[in-house]
């Protein structure tokens, strides 16, 4: 029988955004939840961002446009929101706002994104899907760093062709932006996980583990030490597993409620230690630097 995994209840969905379409969920620099929801008015869309932190539940609420935004993070102090598909390499899908539902500025990102996460000094990190790796537009090496202003600070093909031991990205599944300095990604076609520190240097692990069920196919984790909580891959969906670099060794998990009650998670996020697991209509935390200070 698969050991169970205690997780915290973070947040009630349905209360939280009402009668409003939850658009993305993601995790700040700080590890508190970023919540993007949608609605339709006539031909116009509008926009709520939910900042869970310590101290309640922060709504902000966005001038309408006309398309939906897929991505939401704070910007120093605004607000980054982001349309993943685009169709050249001069629209704008990235506009940035103040709290005052003012444009402050808006540049590209390119097309086929699946990760947007910034930090606290304002770097702008985006990981993408095959279809940008793949596309005509500037996500072609899968993963790229941009500053405040739209500006590329590092391309992910660059660290390669100056370390061919690294392997390329076919589709970024999951992204771990820890510091301004460390950043972690797992990634389509051989599944490793690369660390990489000052947007120079690297470390790299290609355990075969890392590309074979459970993790294989993972598109969220959490990180402590030298080991990572991923959440379910291809398979044993529900589940989440505990990889460590020390050992080379996965034990599974099955994550339970303060009531025991098994949580059917429908997908995750992570960022830093933290791990999110979301079900329809609520929100769970697992923190793992708490659970392996308890072992």
């Amino acid at each position: 029988m698969m050991r169970p995994l205690r997780a915290i209840r973070k947040v009630n969905l349905e209360q939280l955004v009402e009668n409003e379409n939850i658009q993305n969920i993601s995790v700040d620099y700080n590890g508190n939840l970023v919540i993007l929801s949608v609605t339709k008015d006539g031909g116009d869309t509008l926009h709520s961002i939910f900042h869970v932190t310590a101290s309640g539940v922060r709504k902000i609420s966005l001038p309408p446009v006309k398309e939906a935004f897929h991505h939401v993070q704070p910007l120093r102090e605004h607000w980054l929101l982001v349309n993943g598909r685009v169709m050249d390499n001069q629209t704008h899908n990235a506009f940035v706002y103040d709290d005052q539902q003012g444009l402050v500025t808006s540049f590209h990102l390119g097309d086929g994104i699946e990760h947007v996460q910034t930090t606290d000094q304002g770097d702008i990190w985006v990981g993408y899907f095959d279809e940008g790796v793949f596309g005509d537009t500037i996500g072609t090496s899968g993963l790229l760093c941009f500053d405040q202003k739209g500006d590329i600070v590092f391309d992910f093909d660059a660290l390669v062709k100056l370390n061919k031991k690294i392997p390329l990205i076919d589709d970024c599944y999951a992204l771990n932006v820890i510091t301004n300095d460390t950043v972690y990604l797992y990634y389509f076609g051989d599944f490793p996980i690369v660390a990489l520190r000052h947007k120079s240097e690297y470390e790299l692990w290609k355990d075969q583990l890392l590309k074979r069920p459970p993790i294989e196919g993972s598109q969220a984790f959490s990180i402590w030490e030298d080991h990572v909580l991923f959440s379910h891959g291809y398979k044993e969906k529900g589940t989440v597993h505990l990889y460590s670099f020390t050992q080379k060794s996965v034990k599974s998990y099955l994550p339970v409620n303060e009531e025991d009650e098994v949580i059917h998670y429908e997908f995750a996020t992570g960022r830093q230690h933290l791990l999110y697991l979301v079900t329809e209509n609520t929100v769970y935390q697992i923190d793992l630097k708490l659970w392996l200070s308890s072992f």
